[in-house]
């Protein structure tokens, strides 16, 4: 049937999904209703969420967080459309379940909160329900709102199998986990079947929901909900693309949702906050930084190949000339007359004033090209910067996430004390109200109130919960001071600041990867440094390029026994000497002289564009300072920055 209400069915799917599979799906669709549809893959929860609220998106397939994010947001055109059932008429779920290894002493879930000061303990990645989100909501009813604070580690694998590994591996305690994936590794053999023991399964989840416009027309839900609920008897090989697609265990058919499909993990949700979008966001920006820095390579392809032009044309008049000028010289040779000889002199002159006329041009034209370079240069040095930025995106969203989580919790904990609090003081208001003689009675009635509401122990926790208020405040104010100082763009302006405080900003955003690397860091700051004259954006990031290269170099080195990095600062008369050393893999001989050379890597291709010390290079050159490199391979590296502390303007 024709439905004049809407002219495209607008079909949207999530990364979570195979495009060319649910592309199968769409199809049908169009094909059964005799409608047009058009299907997009969206990658980025937060641009699929903009669609959603702004009514462009008709029919929307999404993974069980996605979902109930998006409702938490306050996505109200929506509703639950379709769910994955088995045969019985079930929705079908999948669990979070937390493992150990099977030699551990272990044996619930209790166990190991009791024994968190001494566990290492494995979430998958953020955005899991299933081996994070809902997790987290069962250590919270637990009396654990914020793990990070007991747990003696806390890490994120890159998914289940990676969480599972660390517990095999011995690189953690336990770990939290999707049941319905761990059961699959073990019949596939990637984990043995034994390998791991389990000690608290969760209760089930629904699986992914497909949700629905609002206001869609009636008589098109109707036909939908038909469609979908006979999909399995009416074409089975459509509905073997469905089974492959969503990954679930022996899907029957589908079924109708309801919103009561998805209340177990909606407060897990809740919970989360916005740290999704935080993530979707920086992702986004480190897709456009890389574009930017493509464009920027073109650009910088295309000016040298214009100045190579431009050289080739000088050498060619450069030749031109000179065989001229040595016409004239043959040539007042062989002429004997004196009018010969003015005639060949003045058309030579003439040639020559030519030659030098096309040569100033090509010298304006190539000082043109070379500001352009210089342009092009500046930009691809920003972009550099920001791609640095975008991949501690994660690391600064966890270093973020931990205070803001101390500071909820303290807060949890006062708002508690005070109603506490507020009891015990009731009953001295009613006291006021009452005559002498029932003073006595109502004395009683006070203590046993004190008792019951722990006065003395809360007054004692109050001091301690605004003391751990305070503590996370200003570690979430340092990290956006950091971000902030290592983002600015002013290289162009010379200002006044001190060394330590770009070192210390710099080493705000990498201290996570300190932490995820187990390097231990060393300062020795020198009092006398003094504050100077410098660019601090650009010298935040050429410290940002030192310290992350000492930090990969560490991480490739296969023997260390302890990771270290020292950073030393010495005031020497009018030179600031910054010292950075590490006791990673080294710098093989054959290739020190080209490690400051722009685009040189000994990186896999993707991993990094060889211009991080080229820049900082530049970077030291521009304050007119020196940087050295001493280093022996097995041993270590150290790289010496001597900066003046009266730097002129250039």
């Amino acid at each position: 049937m024709a439905y004049s209400e809407t002219d495209t069915l607008r079909i949207t799917g999530s990364s979570y999904f195979d495009e060319k599979r649910t592309q199968v799906l769409s199809k049908y669709i169009s094909y059964k209703l005799k409608i047009p549809v058009r299907y997009e893959n969206i990658v980025s929860t937060k641009k699929m969420h903009a669609l959603l609220r702004q009514g462009k998106v008709d029919l929307a397939m999404m993974n069980t967080f996605q979902y109930v994010f998006a409702k938490s947001d306050s996505i109200n055109n929506i509703e639950p459309f379709m769910i994955l059932g088995d045969s019985a008429g079930k929705a079908k779920t999948y669990r979070s379940c937390l493992i150990v290894a099977p030699s551990s002493s272990y044996r619930n879930i209790q166990d190991v909160i009791n024994d968190a000061a001494h566990i290492s303990l494995d979430f998958a990645y953020v955005s899991s329900t299933s081996g994070h989100i809902v997790p987290r909501m069962k250590l919270a009813s637990l009396n654990v709102p914020y793990p990070e604070a007991q747990f003696e580690s806390i890490q994120y694998s890159g998914g289940h199998l990676d969480a599972i590994n660390s517990v095999l591996t011995k690189r953690t305690d336990a770990a939290f986990v999707s049941f319905d994936d761990l059961t699959n590794f073990q019949l596939t053999g990637k984990v043995g079947k034994d390998a791991v023991r389990i000690i608290w399964t969760s209760e089930p989840i629904a699986q992914s929901p497909i949700v629905i416009r609002s206001n869609l027309p009636k008589s098109l839900k109707a036909d939908l909900r038909n469609l979908f609920l006979n999909l399995h008897k009416e074409n089975p090989a459509v509905w073997h693309h469905v089974q492959e697609n969503w990954g679930a265990v022996d899907p029957t058919r589908f079924m109708d949702a309801t919103e009561a499909d998805f209340v177990s993990v909606q407060q897990a949700a809740d919970k989360v906050g916005k740290l999704v979008y935080f993530l979707n966001y920086y992702e986004e920006r480190l897709a456009q930084q890389a574009q930017e820095l493509k464009n920027g390579d073109q650009l910088i392809g295309r000016q040298q190949s214009a100045i190579t032009k431009q050289k080739t044309i000088l050498d060619q008049q450069i030749i031109q000339i000179k065989t001229q000028t040595f016409s004239l010289y043959l040539l007042g040779l062989v002429v004997l007359g004196i009018i010969a000889i003015i005639v060949v002199i003045t058309q030579a002159s003439r040639s020559k004033q030519k030659l030098n006329d096309a040569l100033t041009t090509k010298n304006e034209e190539l000082e043109h090209a070379v500001y352009d370079l210089n342009i092009a240069q500046d930009k691809l040095v920003h972009s550099e910067k920001m791609a640095s930025l975008g991949l501690l995106t994660a690391g600064i969203a966890h270093e973020i996430n931990n205070p803001v989580n101390f500071i909820f919790s303290g807060i949890n904990g006062l708002e508690k004390n005070m109603k506490a609090l507020m009891n015990v003081v009731a009953e001295y208001e009613k006291a006021e109200q009452l005559p002498s003689d029932q003073l006595a009675i109502q004395r009683e009635q006070i203590a046993e109130i004190k008792r019951k509401n722990r006065y003395e122990a809360v007054k004692q926790s109050l001091a301690e919960f605004i003391v751990g208020i305070r503590i996370g405040a200003k570690r979430t104010a340092d990290i956006v001071s950091g971000l902030r100082n290592f983002a600015r763009t002013d290289e162009s302006e010379r200002t006044k600041a001190h060394v330590h405080d770009c070192l210390d900003s710099t080493l705000v955003l990498l201290h996570f990867k300190f932490k995820q690397a187990g390097i231990a860091l060393v300062k020795n700051y020198d009092d006398r440094v003094p504050e100077m004259f410098c660019y601090p954006g650009p010298l935040n990031q050429a410290f940002m390029n030192l310290f992350t290269n000492a930090i990969q170099a560490i991480e490739a080195q296969s023997d260390q026994i302890s990771s270290r990095i020292e950073l030393t600062t010495t005031h020497k008369k009018e030179i600031v000497e910054i010292v950075i050393s590490d006791n990673g893999i080294g710098i093989p001989q054959n290739i020190i002289a080209k490690i400051f050379d722009p685009f040189f890597t000994t990186k896999q291709v993707g991993e990094g564009t060889g211009l991080g010390l080229s820049i900082t290079y530049g970077i030291i050159q521009k304050h007119q300072g020196t940087l050295e490199v001493k280093t022996q391979v097995g041993v270590g590296t150290t790289f010496f920055i001597c900066l003046p502390t009266n730097l002129t303007l250039t």
